[in-house]
């Protein structure tokens, strides 16, 4: 159980980090299966910069290639590479027109332009 000055210490470091956040987007799944999301950035023009890497970073250059990567790698250090496996289907799940009859890509979701692996 954590202890009333862990979580004073957790608050005040928590607190420390979001003084240095010029912007953020958060996204999660409610109850009811509804994908959600939250952004804010500081009132400046330094936070709608920020704001809008963070959208370049998404929409052009593959972030979410990168992500998946960094998951990945952190299954097949835990030995949890089935579980990744699973995950992968469920996300090509959403993407029916792209899967050919041997359950296989017909072609690529993200363009290799647009991939976070494109060198």
């Amino acid at each position: 159980m954590d202890s009333a000055s862990d979580k004073f210490h957790d608050s005040q470091e928590d607190e420390k980090e979001n003084q240095d956040l010029l912007a953020n987007l958060v996204f999660w799944v409610d109850k009811r299966g509804e994908v959600q999301y939250h952004m804010d950035w500081t009132e400046d023009n330094d936070g709608i910069q920020a704001l809008s890497k963070i959208f370049y970073e998404l929409i052009h250059n593959g972030y979410g290639d990168l992500i998946l990567s960094k998951m990945r790698e952190q299954c097949v250090l835990n030995d949890t590479e089935l579980e990744y496996e699973s995950f992968i289907k469920l996300i090509l799940n959403h993407y029916p027109d792209k899967i050919n009859k041997e359950g296989s890509l017909n072609s690529p979701i993200i363009s290799p332009e647009k991939s976070a692996y494109t060198i």
